[in-house]
């Protein structure tokens, strides 16, 4: 009796401190911090840009979270077109024009607040995060299109020539599917895509394609 107290005193003086040891799993990640870069396709393809954005994306609950964002968008390509000098149909010295073909810069600028709800069907507490993306922006653009003569007087005819150009305040909606995978220990950082869709007030719409690194903490 005295050796088997004795013998099981130094199996717990043995096995105690290894429980002791065992890492505890780490917390789970509350938000991430999220940098992307990537091109976005004005119009139809018209022409490519470079859009980059800086987000901040917390945690609610298991399958919830938000993305703000600050996001800058800039891209340009040179074109050309067939301009006709402005005529009045009252003024036959003004008629007859053949047209010049001329270049120019197609253009765009634009600095958007973007705001997302983001559903993860699968949860948020895995190594691969998917998520669905839905809300909207608000910011300010620059964008210079083709010139174009137009008419300014439908009865006489009288024509001017004009360069498509827009810029002020814009809003507009946004959705987005977003790929994430946690690496290291900690699954504190990671690495993946984002392909969205925005189309504003102008009627300007981006189809974008962007990788992206974030930490979470």
């Amino acid at each position: 009796m005295h050796y088997t107290a004795i013998l099981s005193a130094l199996v717990l003086s043995t096995t105690l401190p290894a429980y002791s040891q065992v890492p505890l799993a780490p917390a789970p990640h509350r938000a991430g911090l999220h940098l992307a870069v990537g091109s976005a396709g004005i119009g139809t393809g018209d022409y490519m840009a470079l859009k980059g954005h800086i987000e901040y994306a917390p945690f609610f609950g298991r399958y919830l979270g938000t993305g703000t964002r600050l996001a800058f968008v800039g891209g340009s390509r040179e074109s050309y077109a067939t301009v006709y000098a402005p005529y009045n149909l009252n003024d036959p010295r003004t008629a007859g024009s053949r047209g010049v073909t001329v270049p120019y810069a197609m253009s765009y600028e634009a600095v958007n607040l973007e705001q997302e709800v983001y559903l993860y069907p699968f949860g948020n507490n895995k190594q691969v995060l998917f998520a669905l993306g839905g809300g909207g922006y608000v910011g300010y653009s620059n964008r210079y299109g083709a010139p174009a003569t137009r008419i300014v007087d439908w009865n006489s005819g009288a024509q001017t020539l004009t360069l498509d150009h827009e810029q002020g305040l814009h809003a507009g909606y946004m959705f987005s599917l977003n790929l994430d995978v946690s690496l290291g220990s900690t699954s504190q950082w990671l690495v993946g895509g984002k392909t969205s869709f925005q189309n504003d007030t102008f009627g300007n719409s981006l189809a974008t394609l962007q990788l992206k690194v974030g930490r979470q903490f």
